[in-house]
């Protein structure tokens, strides 16, 4: 509140905040109908291309449309053609009236595929024509394909069709003086639209992008410099500093702040554009023939709040390192040049939203933007970069959190980017927060990278697959946490939580993963009740297919794939390394929490779909998980349990035939479990749950023993 306070109050603030969208938008309206309407309107001398198949069809194009100039012309004053200048080309029609575009017809090529690309505005498609007994001609009826979205392909579709029209109503007129003639007009046709791949035309899916970041870098520059670089200006960032608040708690109420005023300012500036628009009835130009909808503003709204959560955090982190205003001036600059080319790249025509591009920073959410207002998302591309996304804005934050109030800044000596991945000069007991977030947000993309690359591996055998994807859960959540504790001296023991437990912990995760799988399928099934999207009828099919396949190859090949290694590497990272990290700076239920809901994230990825029944389950289980690693103090009872749920739940999918055949049917109506075996599971975690306990006992009297065995020999000596 204070930051917001005096944010608000200052002068550069209201002038960003309303005087500018007050004074740009009435001025871009102005330019924006003087000089692009009087390239698109109706009204003013467009040049429009129009596409045909043949030489014979634009002649007999040119008959029609020239008998329609024609009765045009009777009404209204002509004026003279323009000469078209380019091969294969030449002018459609009789004549041009004044208040309508010039036309020119091209001959050949594929139309669709140039209509597409925009090197035509309109492309004119004739039906077989058969010949009647006594030798006439009959009727053509024509196909005209136009651009959606494209105001010069609406103009090139309505030239056509006025004149179609009236050529159409003139034969009728004359055909009503002689009785009994049903023949039908002349000039049968009928419009179909296609989407275009290009940039022509004025499309919001086009300029939506650079709207949105604009907008967003105009709101939060300012109070990112100020909030930071600002205060150490002003000498005020020392007493802050000195305050008894947690410099996370401090550099995140600054980020708060500067995100409110960036969406304020876009907010304010997304208002000012659509009743500009509206008023000056530009809004069917730039929105499309909708116009000004809540369908078209939600998701660019929506869309802006994640840009410029991610936008503000990367700039408090650039700031943060500035010790002066104009110092954070010069890094902004470099920043604000480059976070354009995006909103440029997302109108290339032919560029594909996925793969690299879906992880990509700045990148993936303005093609997003892009492609939700074209209405063709991919679930699970859009899924993977908002997550992606999101990952970076705490990425960012963290290193900004690194640097903010750190001596090199405060009292001005000398400091370079390098010390943000200088090694401490003393070894941790655990990873700081900053450097678990960074790593999360790292091996999140390559995550998904490696999954999209398995997938792609369908001509390999199930063995080769299997391999590959233990290798890959090996690399990233075995590699990149002991990567990051050898670069930051963090101890293994302490903060992958290497160090061994006493018998009852294991006990307990034997029991635990014996007996929680009931649990975890009724979960399962829960997402149907909550409303959440449940596998279909093919991807059961697909699962049973995968399922029979298996039963191909050995039960421990599986087992070791499947079951060990994701068991052993995945509590490596996700408790071992992320969960201690969260301990050292919050509570250990929001530690658990936090490790639990970001190992079920992990979870719903699944190749290339999104497997959302996944979450309440794995979730559930790294719940359990975290509270045997915090109660333990050790990964080793988690690994364990994570061990025995995997390898029950794969044994049971690999002889379920057999289960059958003894009578071992558990499945009753509607897919849920048996009363007996759901009291059986909530008894058998009753049970972990209290050898859990009785093992923190025992580890509480061991170290009680300890400490008075050091205190003696201590005393005796």
């Amino acid at each position: 509140m204070k930051e917001l306070r005096e944010i608000l109050r200052d002068r550069r603030t209201i002038v960003t905040l309303v005087l500018m969208p007050l004074l740009v938008y009435p001025l871009l309206s102005m330019v924006f109908q003087k000089v692009l309407l009087t390239n698109l309107s109706p009204n003013a001398k467009v040049a429009c291309l129009i596409g045909v198949d043949s030489p014979q069809t634009a002649q007999l194009l040119d008959e029609l449309v020239t008998h329609g100039d024609r009765i045009l012309t009777a009404r209204e004053a002509p004026v003279a053609r323009e000469t078209p200048d380019r091969e294969n080309e030449h002018a459609l029609g009789g004549g041009a009236l004044a208040d309508e575009p010039s036309v020119r017809v091209h001959v050949g090529g594929d139309l669709r595929r140039q209509l597409r690309d925009g090197k035509i505005d309109l492309a004119i498609i004739p039906q077989p024509r058969k010949e009647s007994l006594e030798g006439v001609r009959r009727p053509i009826r024509w196909t005209l394909l136009y651009r959606e979205g494209s105001s010069l392909s609406n103009v090139a579709l309505e030239y056509v069709e006025r004149r179609l029209r009236i050529v159409n109503e003139t034969d009728t007129m004359v055909r009503l003086a002689q009785r009994g003639d049903t023949r039908p007009p002349l000039a049968r046709f009928h419009r179909e639209g296609v989407k275009a791949d290009g940039l022509n035309g004025v499309s919001i899916a086009t300029l939506a992008p650079l709207i949105l970041i604009l907008m967003t870098i105009t709101g939060a520059v300012y109070p990112a410099i100020d909030l930071t670089a600002g205060e150490r200006e002003r000498g005020t960032l020392e007493m802050l500093i000195a305050a008894p608040i947690p410099r996370l708690q401090l550099l995140f109420a600054k980020y708060i702040a500067v995100l409110t005023v960036a969406l304020l300012t876009a907010t304010v500036n997304m208002a000012a554009m659509t009743i500009t628009l509206t008023a000056s009835g530009l809004s069917e130009i730039v929105f499309g023939q909708q116009g000004v909808t809540l369908a078209v503003i939600s998701p660019v709204f929506a869309l802006m709040v994640l840009f410029a959560a991610f936008f503000s955090a990367i700039l408090l982190t650039l700031t943060s390192f500035a010790r002066s205003f104009k110092e954070a001036q010069a890094y902004l600059i470099p920043i604000m040049l480059i976070a354009l080319a995006p909103g440029v790249m997302s109108m290339m025509p032919g560029l594909e939203f996925g793969g690299v591009l879906a992880v990509t920073p700045l990148v993936n959410i303005v093609l997003l933007t892009r492609d939700v207002l074209q209405g063709d998302v991919n679930p699970v591309t859009a899924s993977v970069a908002v997550l992606s996304t999101a990952l970076y804005a705490l990425a960012s934050l963290a290193l900004a959190a690194r640097i903010f109030g750190a001596d090199a800044i405060l009292y001005g000596s000398e400091a370079s980017w390098t010390d943000l991945f200088r090694r401490p000069g003393e070894v941790r007991p655990v990873s700081s927060v900053a450097s678990a977030l960074f790593c999360l947000a790292v091996l999140f993309p390559c995550y998904f990278l490696g999954s999209s690359f398995l997938a792609q591996l369908g001509g390999a055998s199930l063995a080769v697959r299997l391999g590959g994807g233990a290798a890959v859960t090996a690399l990233l959540f075995g590699g990149f946490p002991w990567l990051f504790c050898r670069v930051g001296r963090v101890a293994s023991a302490t903060g992958l939580r290497l160090r061994g437990a006493n018998w009852a912990f294991f006990a307990a995760a034997i029991v635990l993963g014996a007996t929680l799988w009931p649990l975890a399928h009724e979960l399962f099934l829960f997402n149907a009740w909550l409303g959440l999207p449940t596998l279909g009828a093919a991807q059961m099919e697909a699962a049973q297919k995968t399922l029979e396949q298996f039963r191909g190859v050995p039960l421990v090949l599986i087992l070791s794939t499947l079951a060990i290694t994701p068991a052993v590497f995945e509590e490596l990272f996700f408790r071992g390394y992320l969960q201690s990290s969260f301990l050292s700076a919050t509570k250990p239920r929001l530690a658990i929490l936090y490790s639990a809901l970001l190992f079920g994230l992990f979870h719903v990825f699944v190749s290339n779909a999104l497997a959302i029944e996944r979450f309440l389950p794995s979730v559930f289980l790294g719940l359990v998980l975290g509270w045997v690693c915090y109660r333990s103090g050790s990964i080793w009872p988690g690994i364990l349990l994570h061990a025995c749920h995997n390898s029950l739940m794969l044994s049971m999918g690999y002889y379920q035939d057999y289960l059958e055949a003894w009578g071992w049917n558990m499945e009753g109506q509607d897919g849920h479990l048996p009363k007996t075996w759901i009291a059986a599971a909530c008894l058998g975690a009753f049970v972990g749950g209290l050898l859990v306990l009785l093992g923190s006992r025992l580890a509480s009297s061991n170290r009680v023993a300890k400490k008075t065995r050091h205190e003696l020999s201590s005393g005796e000596a």
